[in-house]
């Protein structure tokens, strides 16, 4: 079974169905951290999936507010302004991949993905800018009197604007001018790596983070980050050092049943994973679930969450049985606290289709492709590449089927939104005209036969 699996993830056609998955990530990191933040006036918890993203108040004058405690954070960045910016970054980053040319590109394209994938969903990653940007306000607010008021107050109104620049250099003031109060050293370093990580300079960011660790070296949260950031830069091996520490750590804080500690190793079981050593992330996996299922119950988004990431390592094993029954608790859970048409109710039903199709149950996978497609649409609209994902899966099935006109529908659909989004020599974008080119050339052996 296991070597079916492998044989079916080493064709060109499977290549996008671990895009899909990859992606997907998103939809449940989004959720993750959208439930640790919501109407919170506190410091977020001190262990993180991903990223900071969550939901934002419009004002009537283009900034942002948020109520933190009895005041009020404004963010003077625009939707424009931070389009625009994600434009320019993208342009940057292009100039030295072309510069550096057939060298060593790992931290380039992976902020080059990061860039593109923001770029899909411009609504969603404004949102997460200001919804960070307002979280470490609010930290940096927690902490006063253990600053310097005059660079505080400055660094904050740097924030607020959206002033990444200004605000980098004024943690940097902080950090050489306290040399010897380790703890507000650290916490600038942090702050950096942060700011750096909303410009997507992950060079910067994994030394902001490292340096934080450094010297603080039983902050979880620094931990985490510092092992986020080396997993984002596939670095497994020093993620899964960091991740360790932090389980630790928080081990000893809060025992065995606490969300952070569930974090913690849910975040070893995604890197054991991507190492390929399933069977190590199963365990942590397992754990995580079993301690977020105590702590919340049934009905808990979080639960839903790990049951898809347990689902997904058991796939990967050839363990499709197992992996459907989380898969299927995981859509329960999902339809049970969101409805229908919710990205993780349509991630579920993905992975499902995903399942059934590699046990050779290609009706029933279609079935799930097709509530997925249905669900992203009215999520998203047609430009999205989450219904491309969508419609490549179903073109995958109906091919395998024989239904090569089908097929060839899905995968014309696919590559438009696709050419749009990623342009034609994106990998993702290459992948699906392979898949459209193998069928128009099964359609045309079947007629001429």
């Amino acid at each position: 079974m296991i070597d079916k699996w492998k044989n079916l993830y080493e064709s060109n056609e499977a290549a996008f169905i671990i895009f899909a998955l990859i992606t997907l990530v998103g939809v449940i990191a989004y959720i993750k951290r959208w439930l640790e933040n919501r109407s919170n006036p506190e410091p977020a918890p001190t262990s993180t999936y991903a990223a900071s993203q969550g939901g934002v108040i419009q004002t009537g004058d283009g900034t942002n507010a948020a109520n933190i405690g009895s005041g009020t954070i404004n963010i003077g960045i625009t939707a424009t302004e931070f389009a625009d910016e994600l434009k320019h970054r993208e342009i940057e980053i292009r100039a030295e991949l072309e510069q550096k040319h057939g060298k060593d590109n790992t931290v380039l394209e992976a902020e080059l993905r990061d860039i593109q994938q923001q770029s899909q969903d411009v609504t969603a990653s404004y949102e997460a800018r200001i919804t960070s940007l307002k979280e470490r306000i609010a930290q940096l607010e927690a902490v006063r009197g253990e600053y310097p008021d005059a660079l505080l107050d400055e660094a904050i109104t740097a924030l607020q604007q959206g002033d990444s620049k200004q605000a980098d250099a004024l943690f940097k003031q902080i950090e050489e001018e306290n040399e010897n109060t380790i703890k507000l050293v650290a916490e600038a370093a942090y702050q950096r790596g942060k700011i750096a990580q909303d410009t997507v300079r992950y060079l910067d960011v994994l030394n902001h983070y490292e340096k934080a660790v450094r010297l603080a070296p039983n902050n979880s949260l620094y931990l985490n980050e510092a092992g986020l950031i080396n997993q984002k830069l596939a670095y497994f091996k020093k993620a899964i050092g960091y991740h360790e520490q932090a389980l630790a750590s928080d081990l000893k804080t809060y025992g065995e049943d606490h969300p952070d500690v569930a974090t913690d190793r849910n975040n070893l079981g995604m890197a054991w994973q991507a190492l390929g050593e399933y069977q190590k992330a199963i365990g942590y996996l397992e754990q995580a679930l079993g301690s977020v299922f105590k702590t919340y119950g049934e009905a808990h988004p979080d639960v839903a969450i790990d049951r898809n990431n347990l689902g997904g390592a058991l796939g990967s094993l050839g363990e499709y049985q197992k992996a459907i029954n989380y898969y299927e608790q995981a859509l329960a859970g999902g339809l049970k606290t969101y409805g229908e048409d919710h990205p993780l109710v349509a991630t579920a039903r993905n992975n499902l289709g995903m399942a059934w199709q590699a046990l050779g149950e290609y009706p029933k996978a279609i079935g799930y492709y097709e509530q997925a497609l249905d669900s992203d649409l009215k999520t998203y609209g047609e430009a999205h590449p989450a219904v491309a994902i969508c419609r490549n899966n179903l073109g995958m099935a109906w091919n395998t089927l024989g239904e090569y006109q089908k097929a060839i529908g899905y995968y014309e659909q696919a590559l438009v939104t696709l050419e749009r989004k990623l342009e034609k020599t994106h990998p993702h974008t290459q992948t699906v005209q392979r898949n459209l080119e193998k069928a128009q050339a099964k359609m045309a052996d079947s007629v001429n036969k």
